[in-house]
């Protein structure tokens, strides 16, 4: 007779007692998170009798986050006490229902009644990531509301890296640092901030000489609280601006001692210096490729990481222990000759401007191809440094919720960049469209720590559609055709998309998704889901009559005014994104000029060779 498996049963009388916790904030939020999870996952108990004690085992040796049940006992055990907290979150998700999907909202699928739990065995098992540094971009501002609610799902799915504007790092008070150090949240204070480092107002009049020289004369900059600084960069070459540029990273760092990693990165756009001693570094004749948008300029790899190699030295000999992180990006995308990441000095690879119709490492993708070969080279070149991906899960440019649904590819990208040597990937992000792309976050989050593709997703797809997921899996499938149907090769600009696609197909998706949300009227995410497939029809219909000549401002501002009542309801469309490009439309409509982009003659010149040439070819 077979012996009987003795079970340990959570249910609504279940009480934890926690056993020899030590003192560390880490501890006692994981504490503090399971005990919640439990006591919210069986809501509605009185005086519970049934006592579960839980151990909180670190062991520096373990590989990885582990959870074992026993008689009356839950062991969480893990390395570090961060991948405790990992370990509940885990649990919770794997054990209690849980689904951590959206910031500020505990998915719960209430099955009710107990949860009995095998005795024998590991129920998580050396659970380790596939990417060292995993998170987001941050490009707005930090708020009390906000911020919390974006650590606080991070820490749930395991990120542990925000890479954010020096400006808005200086906006953090003490009590939201901490709320991210115990969420082992990284926040690298950064980005384009050639003009945060060396501000206009301060050193425009007393030292010209420290800005580009282009044409024969220095650059007249704009101040450092401008939003858009393209074309506007230092005179990396001048010693004295390259001892000023070290001096106010020590400054910044003393000033704000919690801050580990910083950015060091030019302005965005081009106008690198040209006096003789810069033009040293570049041959004007020698220019970048059409891949990285770099076709129109020349490469400027060599004079940036010269500048690089010379900081990071400096900041080592000065006794500094901040790490430096630089962007691989348009026309300096690759490692030049002598170029290596040494202790303290980490890439952000910026995929910009990259087919999301294959995968990053797809040999047949001529676009993306290209950008695995940079990939691989940077990670060829580490020599005690990191090499991290900078990627785009919410497509390209003003975040204006054009469909990509990545939810697939993602996991073989991952494997890919955890066998090339990648060490990290993150992603710009926006909360006011996560009905849209967070479907990208939270896949991204999982694929990173090595969970499997299809228990992530039945897990998300059940979690938001309950007996509907399969008709929600369908939906988004047939989103990704449509996107297919752009082509071979698809980049995600609106003219990319709507140039080479029909009106009826986005009709055909709106229905769907109506169909989807009159099955539950009162789902939110349903709804939005709703409000964004008819903010697709109403772009592709402008775009269609516009390039018909039936359409111009008139129908413009009507398509924004609908928007901006309708789509602010819901997590569907940055809004403020949106109003700002479809003012430059709005401009280019006034002043006569065809729109094709954003306005800018090289972004468009990029478009139309991309129509002409590899996205029309691999349609």
């Amino acid at each position: 007779m077979a012996k009987k498996v003795k079970e340990l049963v959570l249910s609504k009388r279940t009480r934890l007692e926690f056993v020899n916790l030590c003192d560390c904030a880490q501890i006692e939020l994981a504490a503090n998170e399971l005990e919640r999870l439990v006591m919210t996952r069986f809501a509605g108990k009185t005086d519970p009798d049934q006592a579960v004690d839980v151990y909180f085992d670190l062991k520096e040796s373990a590989k990885g986050f582990s959870v074992k049940a026993a008689e009356n006992a839950l062991i969480f055990s893990a390395p570090t006490a961060l991948e405790i907290i990992y370990a509940v979150y885990d649990f919770a998700e794997e054990y209690l229902g849980y689904t951590f999907f959206e910031p500020g909202v505990d998915n719960l699928d209430e099955f009710g009644g107990k949860v009995a739990l095998p005795t024998t065995g590991y129920l998580i098992r050396n659970r380790v990531p596939a990417l060292e540094i995993r998170g987001f971009v941050q490009e707005f501002p930090f708020s009390s509301e906000e911020s919390y609610i974006i650590a606080d799902w991070m820490v749930k799915n395991k990120l542990n890296y925000i890479q954010t504007w020096m400006k808005y790092y200086d906006e953090l008070d003490e009590d939201m640092i901490e709320i991210h150090k115990v969420r082992g949240i990284t926040i690298e204070a950064g980005h384009h901030n050639f003009s945060y480092l060396i501000p206009a107002e301060k050193y425009a009049t007393s030292h010209p000489e420290f800005f580009a020289e282009i044409g024969g004369k220095r650059i007249n900059p704009s101040s450092s609280k401008s939003e858009l600084l393209l074309s506007e960069q230092l005179c990396t070459t001048n010693p004295a601006l390259r001892e000023e540029l070290v001096k106010n990273l020590i400054e910044y760092g003393k000033a704000h001692p919690e801050v580990t990693h910083v950015g060091l990165n030019p302005n965005d756009g081009f106008g690198w210096c040209e006096c003789a001693e810069c033009s040293k570094f570049y041959d004007k004749n020698r220019k970048g490729e059409l891949y990285s948008l770099a076709e129109h300029v020349y490469l400027a790899g060599e004079i940036f990481h010269d500048l690089l190699r010379y900081v990071n030295r400096r900041l080592r000999e000065e006794g500094s222990k901040l790490n430096v992180t630089f962007c691989a990006y348009i026309n300096y995308c690759y490692p030049t000759e002598g170029m290596y990441l040494d202790e303290g000095l980490s890439v952000a690879m910026a995929t910009y401007w990259r087919c999301i119709n294959h995968t990053i490492n797809d040999p047949d993708c001529p676009v993306n191809s290209r950008y695995a070969q940079d990939i691989a080279n940077w990670c060829k070149v580490k020599r005690g440094g990191k090499m991290m991906i900078y990627e785009y899960f919410m497509g390209v440019n003003f975040y204006l919720s054009l469909p990509m649904i990545h939810i697939d590819r993602i996991f073989e990208e991952v494997q890919w960049y955890q066998k090339t040597g990648v060490d990290g990937l993150i992603t710009q992000f926006h909360l006011p469209h996560w009905s849209v792309y967070g479907i990208n976050y939270y896949t991204m989050a999982n694929a990173m720590y090595g969970k499997k593709r299809a228990a992530v997703q039945k897990r998300m797809f059940k979690a938001l559609f309950n007996e509907d997921a399969a008709e929600a899996k369908r939906f988004l499938n047939k989103m990704d055709k449509l996107m297919l149907a752009a082509g071979k090769c698809h980049i995600p600009y609106p003219y990319s998309l709507f140039s080479r696609t029909e009106l009826k197909d986005y009709q055909k998706m709106h229905k769907l998704a109506v169909k989807l949300y009159e099955k539950l009227p009162r789902d939110d995410f349903r709804r939005d889901w709703v409000l964004w497939t008819e903010y697709l029809v109403r772009f592709k219909s402008f775009f269609d009559d516009y390039h018909a000549g039936k359409a111009g401002i008139k129908e413009l501002k009507a398509f924004r005014k609908w928007m901006e009542k309708t789509c602010a309801k819901g997590n569907v469309v940055v809004v403020d994104k949106f109003i700002s490009y479809t003012d430059q439309i709005l401009d280019s409509i006034a002043s006569g000029k065809k729109w094709i982009h954003f306005g800018l003659d090289w972004e468009d010149a990029y478009i139309i060779k991309h129509h002409e040439g590899i996205l029309s070819k691999n349609a």
